[in-house]
């Protein structure tokens, strides 16, 4: 199998109203990182990578104006990903990535160049599904907060899908996930903010939302 693999853990639980997120932000008090990222998903016209169960994603970010001086364009990080169970919200997923310069990135997506598809997450992608060009099929923004709370770091998301809707959830990458929610559940009943289980990634609510597609499973 080409390249490194990577298995990613992660507790999600899901505000039920999203507007709370800004009461759990300022109760964190001070953000480890506040930054937006920007993830468009790719596939062919056929669909080929969703029809085998692969999420394909670039994902440009840009720091508040002033927060990342002198750091130059930050890449554009290709990801490939496989769900491999979800249970209780808890996502077990495998995941490759690689990196694209932002200037490359930029002429793909404004039609100067073709999409230079090199790299070990390319060549994975290939071995799972045979595909054809690959084009952008739809974005999403999220607005991302990593903060601090007891022993985990915790990342705030702000989610606005291309039907206009806004989620917020919390995710958080870790090897103790049950520990984990016990912290942030009780975090969230001291601060009288309902949530839920999250039972699908974000690729999942896009396909629903901009293509009408149930069911997926990252």
């Amino acid at each position: 199998m080409s390249g490194p693999e990577f298995t990613e853990t992660e507790l999600k639980l899901a505000l039920l109203e999203w507007r709370d997120y800004d009461r759990l932000v300022r109760h964190l008090d001070v953000p480890e990182a506040h930054f937006t990222q920007y993830n468009s998903y790719l596939d062919d016209a056929d669909r080929s990578l969703r029809k085998a169960q692969v999420m394909l994603r670039a994902r440009e970010i840009k720091f508040p104006v002033g927060a990342a001086k002198g750091l130059g364009k930050p890449p554009v990080t290709i990801t490939a990903k496989r769900r491999k169970s979800a249970i209780g919200g808890v996502f077990i997923s495998e995941e490759r990535e690689q990196v694209m310069s932002y200037d490359d990135w930029t002429d793909f997506e404004c039609g100067k160049t073709p999409l230079e598809t090199t790299g070990h997450v390319f060549q994975w992608v290939a071995e799972q599904a045979s595909h054809g060009p690959l084009s952008v099929i739809g974005r999403v923004t999220n607005h991302r907060w990593k903060m601090r709370s007891g022993p985990f770091v915790l990342e705030i998301d702000k989610t606005h899908f291309p039907d206009g809707t806004i989620e917020c959830e919390i995710e958080c990458e870790t090897i103790l996930p049950e520990e984990a929610r016990t912290h942030i559940a009780g975090l969230l009943k001291s601060l009288n903010i309902a949530f839920r289980e999250q039972t699908r990634g974000k690729f999942a609510r896009f396909l629903e939302k901009a293509e009408g597609i149930k069911g997926y499973e990252e």
